[in-house]
């Protein structure tokens, strides 16, 4: 049984010091939901049969009083409690309550607040819980705590679906989406639809732990499911300017005392939608939403954090839509902090470009597949300032922090990953040549995988020993890379594997076409010293309107050291060619000692010997 709540409602829209005076109402007759088939979050109702009509009902009544009273406006028209819209499909009345219950031909009813006198925009998701009308000379209404949020949450977007967005203050809390009861599944529920214009807004980012009975098991304010496959918020085409902010999404997850939950399915915010095409008129219609952010949100037990994907998925019919091709656009997830989750965010469209900042995300790989940004497809994606791994090397290692299927390009800038099996994956069959992924000033010390054909580009990057594993067709262009951390400070740290294993005194790149790569001086001593390298060109050169100036301060003196041995093994191999400006040529071909100013030549590194002619 509900139990009534002692608060007497406190909004503005049912003060009764104004009950007499006459309040306007609007909106439009809509079924809102973003699905597989209908390529719009939302639709009118159609005209025919009066189903785009309404009825006005006092709230608090179970729909058994019919509003009195009203009267038309905006060219709508009126017949007792029911309304009829204009010709724009825009219904309008004017009555004394500061708030009606209005049900629409699907039998969806909504608590509708006046219009007049109050900050149209801004809504209070605890202004749409179930409420009694108490009657007496001055009619009081009482809030019931619903078991389930599911229909306040529709019943404000819904009103602001009407007026093409608005503000909903989520405050501290904790609420359940789609169940019928706070527990069992309603076999109704998608998620919640949100249209264009809407900011959603909760009183705080922070993370729960709900398995337990201490006071961090809450945050302040949070949304979760109670059962598998569904998802909390859902993103359809036709849908620009959203945001979602400050609040806590939690997956179907165990609270104290509860056996583990299934999280199949489950996912916090699902963007679903298709690029229409019309086989007969060749008429495409791209449906394109765009514009959005995800700003201080925790994503925790689900299958995905956030997953875009186009409708039909596994079953496209190519005659009706492209089936990788949505546009799903300009889209910003920023201190977002995702916890636990088979997968952070999911991307499967080309058509898609992402910023991804200021982010972290603790993916466990038996929490399978343990990954923390997925890109089946994508368009061009930005990580920036953003941050994963595991928690150890052992049973809570990290999975993979970037699985990357196919996409144009991936730039990742100031971002690390840690204690994971992999920082990078690039699946073969996808990383075709036109791929770019470019690594600025980031830290990487687990495997980096690259496959395929693709592009890929290093700057100023800190890399463990033995991070790459590089396909022979992946091209590698790298300036100012270090690898390992310097031996004068931690030395014997440079080892095949983290945290022990066997030395590395030559890390890098292992494999690939290295088209260009910034060399290093030799550092270190004995066995834990790092090797030097030299500047590498690893194709053809070509000099256009210039000229290839060598050292003219180079010495007979010099070029002999360089080929002597060492404890970083010889430096000059075959093929090296310097100026000497002391060499002389000797009767056999062989540089010798001659005289600055007087002598000089080319030397050339031919057959383990300096050559002079």
């Amino acid at each position: 049984m509900k139990k009534f709540s002692i608060w007497l409602i406190s909004f503005a829209f049912l003060s009764a010091t104004a009950i007499q005076a006459q309040n306007k109402f609007n909106g439009y007759s809509y079924d809102v939901g973003a699905n597989e088939t209908d390529n719009c979050s939302y639709r009118f109702l159609p005209p025919q049969d009066r189903k785009n009509n309404i009825e006005v009902f006092l709230p608090g009544t179970d729909l058994k009083k019919p509003a009195t009273g009203i009267t038309a406006c905006e060219l709508s028209s009126v017949t007792g409690n029911r309304v009829a819209p204009n010709s724009e499909q825009k219904w309008c009345f004017q009555g004394p309550e500061e708030l009606y219950e209005v049900r629409l031909s699907t039998g969806e009813s909504f608590l509708w607040p006046t219009m007049s006198g109050r900050n149209i925009g801004f809504y209070n998701l605890k202004d749409f819980r179930p409420l009694r009308r108490i009657e007496g000379p001055t009619p009081k209404y009482v809030f019931s705590e619903p078991a389930d949020y599911t229909k306040a949450f529709r019943n404000a977007l819904m009103i602001m679906a009407t007026r093409r967005g608005g503000t909903l203050f989520v405050p501290d809390g904790d609420y359940v989406v789609g169940t019928t009861d706070g527990n069992t599944r309603d076999p109704s529920y998608q998620g919640l639809t949100i249209t264009s214009g809407v900011t959603i807004s909760g009183a705080s980012g922070a993370i729960s732990n709900p398995t337990n009975n201490m006071p961090d098991r809450m945050s302040a304010a949070r949304i979760r499911l109670r059962n598998n496959n569904q998802a909390i918020f859902r993103i359809g085409g036709c849908t620009n300017g959203v945001t979602i902010r400050n609040i806590e999404l939690l997956g179907n997850s165990a609270l104290a005392g509860e056996a583990p939950r299934d999280s199949t399915g489950t996912y916090g915010i699902e963007a679903i939608g298709r690029w229409s095409f019309n086989s007969r008129t060749k008429v495409q219609t791209a449906n394109t939403s765009k514009n959005f952010r995800f700003e201080d949100i925790v994503f925790q037990n689900f299958d995905t954090g956030i997953i875009l994907h186009n409708a039909n998925t596994g079953r496209c019919n190519a005659a009706e839509q492209l089936c990788t091709s949505w546009q799903f656009d300009f889209v910003r997830v920023d201190h977002g902090h995702f916890v636990n989750n088979k997968t952070g965010i999911s991307m499967d469209s080309f058509n898609t470009d992402w910023t991804i900042a200021n982010s972290q995300f603790h993916m466990m790989a038996a929490n399978a597949p343990g990954i923390g940004i997925r890109i089946k497809h994508g368009g061009g994606i930005l990580i920036e300032n953003t941050f994963g791994g595991g928690y150890s090397f052992g049973p809570d290692i990290g999975g993979t922090f970037l699985h990357i299927d196919n996409v144009a390009t991936v730039t990742i800038i100031s971002s690390s990953s840690e204690r994971s099996q992999k920082s990078i994956y690039t699946e073969p069959y996808g990383a075709i040549s036109s791929q770019n992924l470019t690594i600025i000033g980031s830290v990487f010390s687990d495997p980096i995988e690259l496959n395929g054909r693709m592009n890929f580009v290093s700057m100023g990057n800190k890399y463990f020993g033995p991070t790459f594993k590089v396909a022979p067709g992946v091209t590698v262009n790298s300036v100012g890379d270090k690898f390992c951390y310097d031996p004068a400070i931690s030395p014997g740290t440079c080892t095949d594997k983290i945290g022990g294993g066997n030395i590395v005194n030559s890390p890098g790149f292992n494999g690939g076409q290295i088209m260009f790569r910034t060399g290093r001086l030799p550092e270190g001593t004995g066995k834990t010293r790092i090797d030097g390298q030299p500047n590498l060109f690893g194709y053809d050169v070509e000099l256009s309107k210039g000229l290839l100036q060598y050292d003219p301060n180079m010495t007979f003196r010099d070029i002999t050291a360089m080929a002597a041995a060492s404890e970083s093994a010889v430096r000059v191999k075959d093929g090296a060619i310097a100026y000497c400006k002391d060499c002389k040529k000797a009767p056999t071909g062989l540089c010798t000692q001659g005289q600055a100013g007087v002598d000089g030549a080319f030397a050339k590194r031919i057959n383990g010997q300096w050559r002079c002619d």
